[in-house]
């Protein structure tokens, strides 16, 4: 018998009587703040709103709190219909996620997370609406419209209101091409807009030149750009900047310049007056 309990691990043995004893304790003091909790008045609402972009105000939260439960100063912690009000916060189209709790100081607060933009799309009828990173298309606010990438032209996807996520390719891949821009300075400050041509191409509209540059599709957007950044620095120096009017980057591992119709016509000029000496 003194040889088992000498057996015994005596170290493993307190550590779990120890570990037994503070998860008890916790559950206890648990329990007393939650009634003491209970016995609180709220004393008022607290909204925290982070994030760069402003689709959502504190003022538009203590608005659809208010018209859903009316003022919350003043009742009993307890009774703050804390689901109710996630729920009813989370319909606004510019929530992406919502989290209501209250402390023992006596406030209600609301964590309001924002729908984050990262392109605009125009479609081919003029509906206009906001695309999110994780793909949910939402709509245009009047009050606030975030510095990002705008799509336009041949775009049928269609937005009516309700919440949706993107759905056609070509869309996904405009998706893509702004995600890439987004997480690229120098690309993000030269290209000003994307273009959907009539062959269902993503073009770039630069800010800095007058080319157009067509992407085709999202794929292998690393190596497109960096064929575009060969024409900048290796092409444009020794042609000059209105030699060419399409870049087009499609073709895999191909650069293939169209020249502009005034420098065609020189050309043609050129050797017209060769012609006639």
């Amino acid at each position: 018998m003194f040889n088992s309990i000498k057996k015994i691990n005596w170290r493993r043995v307190t550590y779990l009587f120890t570990w037994v004893l503070a998860l008890a304790g916790f559950f206890v003091l648990m329990g007393f703040i939650n009634t003491k909790k209970n016995e609180i008045a709220c004393k008022g609402v607290k909204i925290i709103v982070p994030g760069s972009q402003a689709f959502v105000s504190q003022e538009d939260v203590f608005g659809i709190i208010e018209e859903s439960e009316g003022p919350l100063t003043g009742h009993l912690l307890k009774n703050v219909p804390i689901h109710e009000l996630e729920n009813k916060l989370a319909q606004n189209p510019f929530i992406q996620s919502v989290k209501v709790f209250t402390e023992m100081d006596g406030m209600v607060h609301v964590k309001i997370e924002q729908r984050e933009a990262i392109m605009r799309i125009i479609n081919n009828v003029g509906n206009d609406f906001y695309i999110d990173k994780e793909g949910v298309k939402f709509p245009t606010s009047k009050l606030y419209a975030p510095h990002i990438i705008v799509a336009n032209g041949n775009v049928s996807e269609r937005f009516d209101g309700k919440r949706d996520t993107v759905r056609s390719t070509l869309v996904k891949d405009l998706c893509k091409v702004a995600d890439f821009l987004g997480k690229d300075s120098l690309w993000n400050s030269q290209v000003e807009q994307l273009y959907v041509n009539e062959e269902q191409d993503i073009e770039i509209v630069p800010r800095v030149g007058n080319q157009k540059i067509v992407l085709g599709n999202a794929d292998s957007l690393p190596n497109k750009f960096n064929r575009l950044m060969v024409f900048y620095k290796q092409i444009i120096p020794k042609a000059g900047w209105g030699t060419y009017k399409t870049v087009n980057l499609k073709f895999a591992n191909q650069i293939v310049c169209e020249k502009a119709d005034s420098i065609i016509q020189k050309e043609k000029n050129n050797k017209q007056h060769i012609n006639t000496h």
